[in-house]
């Protein structure tokens, strides 16, 4: 079978952080190649190099036995390499039909060609609503039939299924098939793995910027590397000091909807935590873990279901939620870097009683309160910011992602302060991860989440034990 891109030993440096190591990939004439891993894995960072948009520091690019590594994205997508990314940019004071001949403006492509495009997204190349005024599952539709118009050779998708409801994501995977029929090869980077897996004749995994799996989709599916990338060595997780019996419940989630606007991005969601409980809350990447934790911190309103945070109903705005003794440690750490890391404890802590104790808890931030927080590395921006939220002295924490763009044992030592702070409180813990196995070693329970649902939930040790159990949520077999 012709290759039509063949990429050889690619690496990517950003200073001393390497983004892609030595990564070498074929695709084949009118085949659809998962591209998929683990948060930070490298997969946007391929698609630009592949379109264009990075350079990579070593290793070569080929298009149907040409390189096209020195070529500008422009000049890339002449000789046939087109794609989406991750936000859809659609020129919204335009109608669909104008985005569409806006397109076919294109020297290698003309109106027919949109019109193709159109019917086979199943679109109305002549439909005069404006693009601002549409459904995301319509824009998503709009934008891939203009990446489609130049009739490429390789259509590289960025996260194309994010948003979309159950059927969208089914047609889209029809769709995905179709195109390559039609005899454009695609490449899908997408945190549904259940339309990866079910889509794709090839799937690619990166960990770590390397190629750590490149088979058919059964085998990935089951790969112990693949299985330990996603959720960890769960099968092999310390013993922790034993949590303390729950107490009353602080949360109870009842056929919990919520998303933005009025379209759902979670749905059906029960949950408890209880005083002096860690509860996890897993799944991958795109599963719907921080939306859940903004409708209970009050952030986004909830659609429907019934929610009581320590005893009362849920109340909208977050503020309202932190006055009762809720705190939200948000994912990307949310520290004020303009600020020291004291003025930072002082805004939760005005007389710096609980500063005291939260510095016992977490005394390398000690010799640091006069340092400005954006001076401060990611691993103690992300210590700050669970000491911020542990110096309100909540009686709920809600954490999202503690464990993101930090060492494991930097991890590891947050994650034993938190148990042990949680033990002596009482305070009940909602903790978000998509590293399981980090979850797992403090927490008593899980649920886990993917697209949007709750798939399964046991004790911590139920998981341990059955390691495929979680992998399933994880690889598309839940």
């Amino acid at each position: 079978m012709t290759t039509v891109l063949h990429i050889d030993n690619v690496s990517v440096s950003y200073g001393d952080v390497q983004a892609l190591r030595e990564v070498c990939l074929s695709v084949e004439a009118g085949a659809v190649i998962g591209l998929i891993g683990p948060n930070g894995a490298g997969k946007t960072t391929l698609l630009d190099v592949i379109s264009g948009f990075v350079n990579a520091t070593s290793g070569c690019v080929s298009l149907d036995g040409q390189r096209v590594d020195r070529l500008s994205p422009h000049r890339r997508a002449r000789a046939g390499i087109s794609r989406t990314f991750q936000s859809v940019d659609l020129f919204d004071d335009m109608t669909i039909a104008e985005n569409l001949a806006v397109a076919a403006e294109a020297k290698t492509a003309a109106l027919p060609d949109a019109r193709r495009a159109a019917q086979l997204v199943g679109i109305d190349a002549d439909d005069h609503r404006l693009a601002g005024a549409l459904s995301l599952g319509e824009r998503k539709r709009v934008a891939l039939a203009r990446a489609l118009t130049s009739r490429p050779t390789l259509l590289l998708l960025d996260e194309p299924a994010a948003g979309l409801d159950h059927d969208e994501r089914i047609a889209l995977g029809s769709t995905l098939r179709e195109i390559a029929t039609s005899g454009t090869s695609v490449v899908l980077v997408d945190h549904d793995l259940s339309l990866v897996l079910e889509t794709c004749d090839r799937v690619v995994v990166l960990d770590f910027g390397r190629v750590i799996a490149d088979a058919a989709p059964a085998t990935v599916r089951t790969d112990p590397a693949v299985t330990s990338a996603y959720v960890g060595n769960i099968s092999s997780l310390p013993t922790m000091e034993p949590q303390a019996a729950p107490g009353h419940p602080v949360l109870s989630v009842q056929g919990l909807s919520a998303g933005y606007g009025a379209s759902p991005v979670v749905a059906d969601i029960n949950l408890e935590v209880a005083s002096g409980e860690i509860v996890a809350l897993l799944g991958p990447n795109g599963a719907g873990k921080t939306t859940t934790l903004l409708a209970l911190a009050g952030a986004i309103p909830h659609i429907r279901g019934q929610v009581e945070v320590l005893g009362q109903p849920l109340r909208s705005g977050a503020h309202r939620q932190a006055a009762a003794g809720v705190a939200h440690v948000v994912q990307g750490r949310g520290v004020f870097t303009g600020l020291t890391t004291r003025e930072n404890l002082r805004l939760v802590d005005r007389d710096g009683s609980a500063t005291v104790e939260v510095l016992e808890l977490l005394p390398a931030l000690k010799p640091l309160l006069r340092t400005p927080a954006g001076r401060l590395s990611g691993g103690e921006q992300q210590m700050l910011a669970l000491a911020r939220a542990l110096a309100a002295r909540p009686r709920l924490l809600i954490i999202d992602e503690l464990s993101l763009g930090l060492a494991p044992m930097v991890v590891t030592e947050l994650l034993a302060t938190l148990a042990r702070r949680a033990r002596e409180s009482g305070m009940g813990v909602l903790l978000a991860e998509q590293h399981a196995a980090l979850a797992l070693s403090v927490a008593g329970r899980a649920y886990v989440l993917a697209a949007g649902r709750l798939v399964d939930s046991a004790p911590a040790s139920a998981f341990a034990s059955d390691p495929q159990r979680l992998a399933a949520a994880y690889l598309g077999g839940a």
